[in-house]
């Protein structure tokens, strides 16, 4: 199960001078009963918890068990099936290219758009994220990735070691396409890549995590 945050103005923002700017974050392979918020003792994710107590939690609110098609259900509005992701390998995780991404209708409205994580919906052109009408990409677009530390990501086409963890890495990235394109509208899509396996998390948090259990 995947659990997404949408950062979001008022729906009626449309009606405002200014178009608002979108944030998106998505947890992969986490569900609602994983976080403090919901209940559980285990964890402690204050940051997460926030954005549900000033926002809105859905707590009737189902989608598909496996990543591919929760994402192109995410990214299209409709049933996985619709846009022919039927599961998260050999082909079968990519999205259909009849289909139109949000990506795509925030572009056509003149936002910058920039995805920072995990894609999973097709690694190849034109089932690349850059096709799919995101302008700028950085992470990786398949499925399972097995380095969390000074990962392998992809920026823009072009593969890059990078230095750190890689949910600290792909957060600055998009912090930095936040600030780029602060005087204009944007989206914001981050995929996050935790915390589905490899469970690889920094010193600090696992030590923390330990205390708490």
């Amino acid at each position: 199960m995947k659990y997404a945050f949408l950062i979001l103005p008022l729906l009626f923002s449309s009606l405002q001078a200014t178009p608002p700017n979108v944030v998106i974050f998505l947890a992969d392979d986490a569900g609602w009963g994983d976080y403090s918020q919901s209940g559980n003792a285990q964890v402690s994710t204050p940051n997460i918890d926030s954005i549900a107590k000033g926002g809105v939690s859905l707590d009737r609110f189902y989608v598909c068990p496996v990543c591919s098609p929760t994402r192109g259900e995410f990214l299209t509005g409709r049933y996985h099936p619709r846009g022919g992701v039927r599961g998260v390998s050999t082909g079968q995780e990519r999205l259909d290219l009849s289909e139109k991404t949000i990506a795509d209708a925030f572009k056509a409205a003149g936002y910058a758009t920039g995805a920072f994580g995990k894609w999973h919906n097709g690694s190849q052109w034109p089932y690349h994220p850059m096709a799919r009408g995101f302008d700028e990409y950085f992470g990786h677009t398949s499925g399972h990735w097995g380095e969390y530390f000074d990962a392998p990501l992809e920026e823009n086409g072009r593969m890059i070691r990078t230095k750190g963890y890689i949910v600290d890495v792909c957060t600055d990235r998009a912090l930095g396409f936040i600030e780029k394109n602060k005087d204009k509208p944007f989206v914001c899509y981050v995929p996050f890549t935790t915390p589905h396996s490899p469970w690889g998390s920094p010193a600090e948090n696992w030590a923390s995590s330990k205390s708490i259990n």
